[in-house]
């Protein structure tokens, strides 16, 4: 029924706004394309790394995996033994470890909290300074069971010697945890339940619900007239990750499909939809999502699309259904 979507203001991807989306990022909406040639475009040349630069890094990669390994086969002495005798340890609550045998107590009583914890590094800067290495990263510690414990930024101060890179000095600081899917989605928790629309000649109702994961909401959409029905949908939400944003996937009963991304606004919620009809037919709109109580809310509908063709605006609102009599 996506089709509707550009024809009736009851249609599944713009009535309810949620069928379909594809991103606007807001540097595309805030640049101007350069036009006439009155903007020259200067190419960007990345800046040749020396080879004495690239062995830097190399050696400073091995290096971390070196002390990443140790760290992962839980052999304190193999941990302690790639910092200098004087080298230390600043854990992320900011106390310091100074020489070996403090190093290795730290990992003895982390084993014991946390057995069969690994970790995994990111190396993202290395940089010489005055003999020693400067080498910045990221890393990830998880569990036995591989569930995330904490996200980890380092820094590390590397001396050169006989026997290769040393560590003189690490820092840890703590990152705030990534969501879990089901804790981002915590935001939208409130749409789970019944909705209707009795408005006009067409009858609306939502069902939303989590799925059996509780990473994903789910949704039923049916559009009635009369004793007839119009179209059955079905609707998925997900978190993604990647983008910081909310996005929904929709499919009609007529083989109608469509996309959305949502964007979080201090008055509600923005998405970017976009949806094709069976025969092929493309279209874009953007619609608000306006909440102003647990059991209300309303939808509006702009910049509606089609084949270049404008539809007009429109502007309803849904009710949380009564709980039936037992």
């Amino acid at each position: 029924m996506t089709y509707r979507f550009w024809k009736s203001s009851w249609s599944v991807a713009l009535v309810l706004g949620f069928a379909a989306g594809m991103p606007l990022r807001a540097q595309d909406a805030a640049t101007p394309a350069p036009t006439g040639g009155a903007i020259s475009q200067v190419p960007v040349v990345a800046k040749p790394v020396s080879a004495e630069q690239l062995a830097l890094e190399t050696e400073a990669v091995k290096a971390v995996k070196q002390l990443t390994d140790a760290f992962n086969t839980g052999n304190v002495d193999a941990i302690s033994s790639v910092f200098l005798p004087d080298g230390e340890l600043i854990d992320d609550s900011g106390t310091v470890h100074l020489g070996h045998e403090e190093i290795k107590a730290l990992m003895k009583a982390f084993q014991e909290a946390y057995p069969g914890a690994k970790t995994e590094a990111q190396v993202e800067s290395v940089r010489g300074v005055g003999g020693l290495v400067l080498v910045d990263g990221t890393r990830v510690m998880t569990d036995k069971e591989g569930n995330s414990l904490s996200v980890l930024r380092f820094a590390t101060i590397w001396r050169k010697t006989d026997a290769g890179l040393k560590l003189a000095s690490l820092r840890d600081v703590s990152e705030a945890l990534p969501p879990t899917p089901h804790e981002a989605l915590e935001g939208l928790s409130w749409i789970v339940g019944e909705w209707i629309n009795e408005s006009g000649d067409s009858k609306v109702q939502l069902n939303y619900r989590w799925d059996e994961s509780g990473n994903f909401i789910v949704g039923d959409i049916l559009i009635t007239s009369g004793d007839q029905t119009v179209m059955k949908s079905f609707q998925r939400i997900a978190w993604d990750a990647s983008q910081g944003k909310y996005r929904s996937w929709t499919f009609d009963s007529d083989g109608g499909f469509g996309e959305g991304v949502w964007t979080a606004t201090p008055n509600g919620l923005v998405m970017q939809n976009s949806a094709v009809s069976p025969d092929g037919v493309r279209g874009t709109a953007t619609v608000k999502l306006l909440s102003d109580s647990k059991d209300r809310f309303t939808f509006q509908g702009i910049h509606r699309m089609s084949e270049g063709i404008e539809s007009p605006d429109y502007e309803y609102t849904v009710v949380r259904k009564p709980p039936v009599a037992k």
